[in-house]
């Protein structure tokens, strides 16, 4: 079997992570880069010359790490405001005849007809099916019908703010070959089979979003986010305690937990110290924040979603688990995304290490995406665009 390479580029408001991946009947992490990100808000591209700058630092540093030179293609994942998620019906009527793979090919694609050149589907995922009367079929082949329905989960991402990422992609030498959605990536990477059949929330509270997604039945329900993320806990530890962004960062990654009594040190040059009690340090409101908008979007779901799930960075802060389990009422689990060689177990890696299975079970021989609408992206691009 011939040797694919391919990079998983996660690009978010404070960091770009770049894994290099080899597939040869296994799947390897050849390659680690990461920069901090710069030109890039809430993951729309707010300069392209600062946000290429990035990108290609974390690029060039998973490059040098793997010792591969050429690296071509990248599958880019997406958060924040870039994203959309929507629940719609597909439905073909014909004489009644033996459901065949292109019956159910053209159900499913029907979803690209119903959106317009602002929005790009990338994730175009079948929840379940109908045909006549028999309803929540789990398998269609071989079935006699004439009514064919498919209720379908389609992600989509703004057509303009997929194509300033694309034009950084071209300024760092990289064709992107699809993209897709972070909260989903992160539920593959760190949820259980058991949570994603039984209803499970994945939250990833990222640098400048908490992006948030929903499973059930195996299945992937539903993405939405939160405008909040560890960089606003950190602004908010550097405003409380009038001290630089840089210490406060170091206070939430080293010290910072929701709820706590203990001392810090709060010293920047090690001459003299501040001694502080750390519930002063405003982390435990913003959390709380956080977990109490979430618990509004888990309302709408019902009792769809029995246990929630969190990762990310500020996913380590100490008490987190408890302070979201008093909140949200569920069962609360702090994850590390699955082990893959050459990478470690970083709960920072959870969306990217998350890729890496999708694209390598839906890899074509021309490294497309299968239902992502990646293919009609580039279309419109050489029949719209000059780069």
């Amino acid at each position: 079997m011939k040797s694919k390479v391919f990079a998983a580029l996660d690009i978010g408001t404070t960091k770009v992570v770049c894994l290099i991946v080899k597939t040869n009947g296994s799947k390897k992490v050849v390659g680690v880069g990461y920069n901090a990100a710069e030109g890039i808000n809430g993951g729309v591209i707010t300069n392209i010359k600062h946000a290429s700058r990035s990108i290609l630092s974390a690029i060039t540093m998973a490059k040098q790490a793997s010792k591969i030179e050429m690296v071509d293609q990248a599958y880019v994942n997406i958060s924040g405001c870039n994203i959309s998620s929507f629940e719609l019906t597909n439905e073909i009527i014909s004489d009644r005849h033996k459901i065949s793979d292109a019956d159910v090919a053209n159900v499913i694609s029907q979803t690209y007809e119903k959106y317009d050149e602002d929005d790009v589907v990338i994730h175009n995922i079948p929840i379940r099916y109908s045909l006549d009367d028999m309803y929540n079929i789990n398998e269609l082949y071989g079935l006699y019908g004439g009514k064919l329905r498919a209720d379908m989960h389609v992600v989509t991402a703004s057509r303009p703010a997929l194509l300033n990422i694309e034009n950084c992609l071209v300024n760092c030498g990289v064709k992107i070959a699809g993209y897709t959605a972070s909260s989903y990536m992160s539920g593959l990477s760190c949820l259980s089979t058991e949570e994603k059949e039984l209803g499970a929330a994945i939250i990833d509270i990222g640098g400048g979003y908490t992006s948030i997604g929903f499973f059930e039945k195996g299945k992937f329900i539903h993405a939405d986010f939160i405008p909040i993320g560890g960089i606003h806990i950190t602004r908010d530890i550097a405003y409380g305690l009038c001290v630089s962004i840089n210490e406060a960062e170091r206070i939430k990654l080293l010290s910072g937990k929701a709820i706590s009594s203990n001392d810090i040190d709060l010293s920047d040059d090690g001459s003299s110290s501040t001694q502080i009690a750390e519930s002063e340090i405003i982390i435990k409101p913003r959390l709380e924040e956080i977990l109490e908008i979430l618990d509004d979007k888990l309302g709408k779901k019902n009792n769809l979603i029995r246990k929630v799930v969190i990762t990310g960075g500020s996913s380590q802060l100490s008490n987190i688990a408890e302070t979201a389990n008093y909140i949200l009422n569920r069962p609360i689990r702090i994850a590390m995304p699955f082990s893959i060689d050459g990478v470690s177990d970083n709960p920072e890696f959870s969306a990217a290490i998350g890729m890496i299975p999708l694209i390598s079970e839906n890899q074509k021989d021309d490294y497309g995406i299968e239902d992502s609408g990646i293919n009609k992206l580039f279309d419109w691009i050489k029949e719209k665009v000059k780069i």
